[in-house]
């Protein structure tokens, strides 16, 4: 007798699973795609589920953070932006239905970055997805306007360091700006670019593609150009002038990729860096690192071995630290090995700090 009412009671509880996992079609992730790369930490879920029995969405990610969805009973489609660790990301999407319990759902994301070792590429099964199709924004359209910003106020003089452009508008309030719900995780970092944190998304999402993405083209109307460089022109003249009448380059600035070792959006590093000067500049010459940098003569003697490259105050520039590019110029120069001289001397370096 007692073997029966535990095999009912088995049962009873199988059928329940059952009919739960039946059901978890009631919970669809319509956005983004299961292994998804993204190019930078935010990421936009988009969920749908049924607003008769789901009372709360919750959003659960490798950083350990959980984001709640208060759900409404005439609303069936929700988003939220998350934050993405480097590389591979697991986000479990749980809805809690008030008469069968919850059910769940996960997708994989890939946060790539070419100056992160582990995260610089993406396993082979992962793809960048576009979400700004036809059909994407049609389910979006009944709560956002997915128009491209029309309300344009005013012009607004655009300030980049050493120039100035009056050929971008710019809206009065950048709250005002149809991106602004959904994107406005990209500027909440410390040093937020301009253009970015003014929500001048079109400045650099064209919608048009260049030489290295041109596979990309018409897959999305907000699509950025690759390289980018003509973009950054639009405002960085000085930049502009100093990449294109220098004697010797650096290869991500001749290849016009800004966006390598520049984040376009918002960074906790000075000048939107996507890693602190010292550790980005290493990260690709890491023969640079081991403090047997500029080890001729004098140098090698005082300095035990090598010129220092971080670690002390920088002489030449009063309340920064010591780094790379205290001598090199990382956009180019008129001297050689990138150093911060007009001419072809490189010792001239020197006086920058060292003056007697």
């Amino acid at each position: 007798m007692r073997r029966n009412k535990a095999f009912a009671l088995l049962l009873f509880v199988f059928i329940f699973l059952w009919q739960g996992r039946a059901d978890n079609g009631n919970l669809v992730i319509l956005f983004p795609k299961n292994s998804s790369i993204y190019d930078d930490a935010f990421a936009s879920i988009v969920i749908k589920t049924d607003p008769k029995t789901v009372k709360k969405i919750e959003i659960y990610t490798d950083l350990n953070k959980t984001y709640t969805i208060a759900t409404k009973p005439e609303k069936n489609i929700y988003c939220k932006s998350i934050r993405l660790k480097l590389g591979k990301n697991r986000i479990f999407v749980t809805a809690y239905d008030q008469k069968r319990g919850s059910y769940e759902k996960k997708i994989d994301l890939f946060y790539r970055s070419e100056v992160h070792e582990g995260a610089d590429e993406a396993p082979y099964k992962y793809e960048k997805f576009f979400f700004h199709t036809d059909k994407n924004e049609k389910t979006c359209s009944t709560c956002h306007n997915m128009e491209p910003d029309k309300q344009m106020a005013q012009k607004k003089k655009i300030k980049a360091k050493g120039s100035a452009t009056t050929d971008i508008e710019v809206l009065e309030n950048p709250q005002d700006s149809n991106c602004y719900t959904c994107h406005n995780p990209l500027t909440s970092r410390k040093n937020g670019h301009a253009p970015s944190v003014n929500f001048m998304c079109g400045v650099c999402h064209t919608g048009k593609a260049a030489e290295n993405n041109l596979d990309e083209e018409g897959k999305s109307k907000y699509l950025q150009p690759d390289p980018i460089m003509e973009r950054c022109f639009v405002c960085h003249e000085r930049i502009e002038k100093i990449m294109k009448h220098n004697r010797s380059d650096h290869g991500p600035t001749k290849l016009g990729r800004c966006n390598k070792c520049h984040n376009p959006h918002s960074s906790e590093n000075i000048f939107f860096l996507r890693k602190p000067i010292w550790e980005l500049c290493t990260t690709c010459h890491a023969e640079k690192a081991t403090g047997k940098h500029v080890i001729s003569s004098f140098v090698y003697i005082r300095n035990k071995g090598g010129h220092p490259t971080r670690g002390r105050p920088d002489p030449s520039r009063p309340g920064r630290e010591l780094v790379c590019s205290s001598c090199h110029n990382p956009h180019g120069s008129m001297g050689p090995f990138l150093l911060r001289t007009k001419g072809p001397v490189p010792f001239s370096v020197c006086r920058r700090c060292h003056k007697k």
